[in-house]
């Protein structure tokens, strides 16, 4: 049983450049297959369609909603409904569908590895990623909104269909009897996680890598707003979480290679720093 796969899910964000640090530093140290999940008119002639050992690729629909109204017939409308200020009406609903269909096309496949580390295109990772102990369920410090983070995660191949199985959650009765206040993407995986008895064993590491968009991508939620100066056009979702990647880094390197192996995200890193304590800055001072 070879120990990696790990599975590229969604539509394809970010660009070569994102995709080369998921091979530079996920796929290579790690010795893993690459599966990808994407739908048909996504795909052309990206690096990622060479490396992949498994290409699933499916007729995605123009309406995810029709995907459930095909196959389900409890409550996921009405739980979706309940989100429908955050991103788990738009985003969450193509998320969990792919996981879906998963599970229910491909778990043959997957099973036939040690572990499973499920992300997304859009992650740029900017350190290998550790080689983690299989007794656990493995997600990146940080980005848990009242949950805990969806983007990425590594997941034991005997627990991998109880971790994929959120359809048959969000579509039961207890779903829909949350007390949750703000109900999201995260807050969801995070009680599906409770429900299928994983949490216990659910570990945290530390982040190495961060969301990115290119131009022409196609984002269902955030919009990016913090462009990379130098960096191929690549554009930050979440400041935070890129500050934590390059902190982390910093603390894995030496000063001298990490300066210079890193020029533009380190220019960059301290440029939001500062825009983070001016902020903080007026806040305080101009605070009536």
């Amino acid at each position: 049983m070879k120990k990696y796969l790990t599975i590229l899910s969604g539509h394809p964000r970010g660009g070569e450049k994102t995709w080369n640090s998921l091979y530079r530093n996920v796929i290579e140290p790690l010795n893993s297959d690459l599966a990808v999940l994407t739908g048909n008119k996504w795909v052309s002639n990206q690096s990622f369609v060479k490396k992949s050992k498994y290409k699933w690729f499916f007729d995605e629909p123009d309406d995810w909603f029709s995907y459930y109204e095909e196959r389900y017939h409890g409550n996921w409308k009405e739980y979706f409904e309940l989100g429908k200020n955050t991103g788990l009406y738009n985003s969450g609903s193509i998320h969990f569908a792919l996981k879906d269909i998963l599970l229910n096309n491909y778990l043959n496949e997957i099973k036939a590895y040690e572990q499973i580390i499920f992300t997304r295109f859009d992650q740029f990772y900017i350190n290998k990623h550790p080689d983690l102990n299989n007794k656990f369920i493995w997600i990146p410090e940080g980005e848990d909104y009242f949950g805990i983070c969806d983007r990425h995660a590594v997941v034991p191949s005997e627990h991998i269909k109880k971790y994929l199985d959120i359809v048959d959650y969000i579509n039961s009765e207890k779903s829909i009897e949350t007390k949750d206040e703000l109900l999201n993407c995260e807050v969801t995986y995070k009680n599906q996680l409770i429900q299928n008895e994983l949490l216990p064993i659910v570990k945290r590491f530390k982040r190495s890598q961060f969301t990115v968009s290119i131009k022409g991508d196609k984002n269902n939620w955030r919009i990016p707003k913090y462009k990379i100066y130098l960096f191929g056009g690549i554009f930050l979702k979440y400041p935070d979480e890129f500050l934590d990647s390059v902190n982390n880094l910093r603390k894995h390197e030496k000063l001298r290679l990490f300066l210079s192996n890193n020029l533009q995200i380190v220019s960059y890193y301290f440029y939001l720093l500062l825009r983070k304590k001016l902020g903080t800055f007026k806040k305080t001072t101009f605070k009536k």
